[in-house]
């Protein structure tokens, strides 16, 4: 049995490149006293990449997206809740009575507190077809 990671080829201007495929895939999810949670392979790549970076630019965050082969959504807190439960559970800084849903094939990734609001990112595999 195989035991390699995947790879893909890419073409870049007649270039064929293989790239290894480090597929992100589900895991228990156990949020911590706050509500708070980070799937541990993101989680040691931006320990490995982005140690103490407040903020990831456009094209970090595309290159994380890469690196997995995911695709992302993301739910922000104000725009899922109550204005009441938004301000409470921003004012205790405690998420654990946000349960935001996964979309159909989506897994959760991350959940956090921003600097002004709460953000639930799910990730999903990219499908062969969506590479192509």
């Amino acid at each position: 049995m195989n035991h390699d990671p995947p790879k893909t080829l890419l073409n870049f201007n007649g270039a064929v490149v293989v790239m290894e495929i480090n597929q992100l895939k589900p895991v228990e999810v156990v949020r911590d006293e706050y509500g708070s949670w980070i799937h541990p392979e993101y989680r040691k790549y931006l320990d490995e990449h982005h140690e103490n970076q407040e903020w990831l630019s456009q094209s970090e965050w595309d290159a994380i997206k890469r690196h997995f082969n995911i695709e992302t959504v993301s739910f922000y807190l104000e725009s899922c809740t109550s204005m009441d439960d938004w301000e409470k559970m921003m004012e205790n800084a405690d998420l654990t009575d946000w349960k935001p849903i996964a979309p159909n094939g989506f897994f959760l990734m991350d959940i956090h507190f921003t600097e002004d609001d709460a953000v639930a990112v799910f990730a999903r595999p990219i499908r062969e077809t969506e590479i192509a």
